[in-house]
């Protein structure tokens, strides 16, 4: 993803006027107090500090991740190592490249190389990411790299498959269409299931989640204990949680 939901700016100083509007106590919630500084958290910037978003891998993940994460079945990742730039403390980084190793499933090999590109100019050129006639990619989305072709997944389109460097006709399937509104409160009735049950979205969300706590430690090899719900790096296991405060 191009997006940019990170910060690489200074860290604020001083602080500036709320506005009549906003109550700056409730809207920091549980979080530790700070001055308020306009336009630096609210309205939408709050994704791009520690505290209150996660990022582009936070924001975009959940989107781009769930029909690969889907259709290979996979549950968490072994292993996560980030490449950015050193931690400040405030903001996520403004570019990540984030390496997952995931447990091979029946869909993939012995195990699954996963890597995510976010931030302005993502992701940088490779042979596996050129497409046929030198076609640009997709603003955003995800690519499959195969044995025996690529599967692209524009983020707001239909898949397109490539073999031997051009694209092969693919029939696709008619589906009735799904509003998840709908779908949640159907299934808090007993009606029916959601496409996305809470049993899904919290492995998911893991995954995601453990790729933005990687970016506090860049250019290292986290490793997950799925059993145990742990890293192996105490350091990162400090990060599992947080002090709330009481508003």
């Amino acid at each position: 993803s191009p997006k940019n939901w990170g910060y690489d700016g200074p860290l604020p100083q001083g602080s500036d006027t709320v506005p009549e509007n906003l109550d700056w106590n409730l809207w920091l919630g549980t979080a530790q107090e700070r001055p308020y500084k306009d336009k630096l958290y609210h309205p939408g910037n709050w994704r791009k500090v520690l505290d209150f978003g996660c990022g582009t891998l936070g924001d975009m993940g959940v989107h781009i991740f769930d029909t690969p994460y889907t259709a290979l079945a996979l549950d968490v990742p072994r292993t996560i190592k980030t490449k950015c730039r050193k931690p400040t403390g405030f903001g996520h980084p403004e570019k990540n490249i984030v390496t997952y190793e995931f447990p091979g499933t029946p869909y993939t090999t012995t195990s699954l190389k996963w890597v995510w590109y976010d931030g302005e100019g993502a992701p940088k050129k490779h042979k596996d990411l050129k497409l046929p006639g030198n076609e640009k990619l997709p603003d955003q989305g995800a690519i499959f790299i195969g044995e025996k072709g690529r599967l692209l997944l524009p983020h707001w389109d239909f898949p397109k498959l490539i073999v031997n460097g051009s694209y092969e006709p693919v029939a696709y399937p008619e589906l009735e269409a799904a509003d998840h509104y709908h779908q949640f409160v159907d299934a808090c009735m007993g009606k029916d299931k959601t496409s996305a049950p809470f049993s899904y979205a919290a492995r998911l969300t893991e995954a995601i989640l453990l790729g933005v706590v990687a970016n506090r430690f860049p250019n290292k090899t986290l490793h997950w204990n799925n059993a145990t719900s742990l890293f192996d790096e105490a350091d990162a296991n400090a990060l599992l949680g947080s002090t709330y405060r009481k508003f």
